[in-house]
């Protein structure tokens, strides 16, 4: 009784604690920033053109679309990004889709400059500013996207991973394969699936034709993958003592039947040993780290013969011995072979 008196109160100081944090951390932004939704824009330096045209477009719930336009050679040529800021003192930080996070100083809330790789001011004379206009510029982005998709009750609804915001689906553009391929896949109406889609986030009317709202409009239908998340935002898993579940192998998804247990993979640091399961059978074996470089020993499993998980657990042994190269993407683990093909995709879940 005495343990779990303690333990409810630890839950409540944390709740407080967790409430006053997120309170001033609201506050910092508001000051910081100023009102959002805001949009920032400016002509920025290019190596080889006149000029890139920055517009940012920044939201109260800490996502963000960011478009680059090109002027000169290319004029016009637009690319678009998408994901999550923070702050870190006064610093803007972007988090998408990129490579490296792109980071900006708060000179005021009128005013974010950018600044390099590492972070720091950009030593020339050249504008490197983007200011607050006078008026939100929307951007509508169009660009590969991931999320989680559901389909129920005649109206189909979208949680794109990198931004994490919720937008219905319009049934137009390349809508239907997408929709054929979440009804063959699905288990159960109304479940969500992850898809990648090729698509747009643009302003159509909302329900029975009331205000307009930003809507996936899907331009070409990628794929559909069974049993994967988006994982939680902000969040990255270590590589090794993370319980790491098999979602893709060779390109394809990992499709359990019901009730299968699914193939897995636990990097131990002790002695580097890696423990799992194929599919069918227990798996335990020895793993070397050298940065980047991956490669697993001899692993062996129990000898099980199973009417189900089989055909993945070969190809999953198959695919171990050709691994050279790993890398994690928040809370996803992709596995490649020596010249960088994509070997298998595993997702982080609570270590069992």
């Amino acid at each position: 009784m005495k343990v779990k008196t303690i333990a409810s109160c630890r839950l409540v100081l944390a709740g407080i604690a967790g409430t006053a944090l997120f309170a001033l951390a609201a506050n910092a932004q508001e000051t910081a920033l100023g009102a959002l939704p805001a949009s920032f824009s400016g002509l920025l330096p290019c190596a080889d053109c006149p000029g890139i045209r920055y517009t940012l477009n920044l939201f109260p719930d800490q996502s963000y679309f960011l478009r680059h336009t090109y002027t000169g050679r290319g004029a016009g040529k637009s690319f678009d990004d998408i994901g999550r800021w923070s702050l870190s003192g006064s610093t803007l930080v972007l988090t998408g889709g990129k490579e490296f996070a792109a980071r900006f100083a708060i000179k005021s809330s009128e005013v974010l400059r950018q600044l390099n790789l590492e972070g720091r001011e950009i030593d020339s004379k050249l504008n490197y500013d983007l200011r607050r206009t006078a008026a939100f510029e929307r951007i509508e982005p169009r660009l590969k996207m991931r999320g989680m998709f559901q389909y129920m009750a005649d109206a189909a609804g979208f949680t794109e991973c990198q931004t994490r915001q919720r937008w219905p689906v319009a049934m137009e553009g390349r809508y239907r394969a997408l929709e054929a391929a979440y009804t063959k896949t699905r288990r159960q109406p109304g479940e969500e699936l992850l898809v990648e889609v090729e698509g747009q986030a643009a302003m159509r009317p909302g329900m029975n034709g009331g205000q307009p709202v930003l809507t996936l409009v899907v331009e070409r239908y990628i794929g559909i993958w069974p049993g994967e998340t988006c994982g939680a935002p902000g969040a990255t898993s270590p590589l090794q003592e993370t319980y790491w579940k098999l979602t893709r192998l060779e390109g394809k998804p990992v499709v359990l039947a019901e009730k299968q247990r699914e193939p897995s993979l636990v990097f131990r640091t002790e002695q580097n040993r890696v423990t799992g399961f194929g599919g069918c059978n227990k798996l335990t074996g020895t793993y070397k780290l050298n940065g980047g470089e991956l490669t697993f020993g001899k692993i062996a499993s129990t000898k099980m013969a199973c009417s189900q998980g089989m055909d993945i657990e070969l190809a999953f042994f198959k695919v171990l011995d050709q691994v050279r190269k790993w890398e994690i993407l928040g809370e996803h683990l992709e596995l490649y072979d020596e010249v960088g093909n994509l070997l298998a995709r595993l997702e982080a879940r609570a270590l069992k």
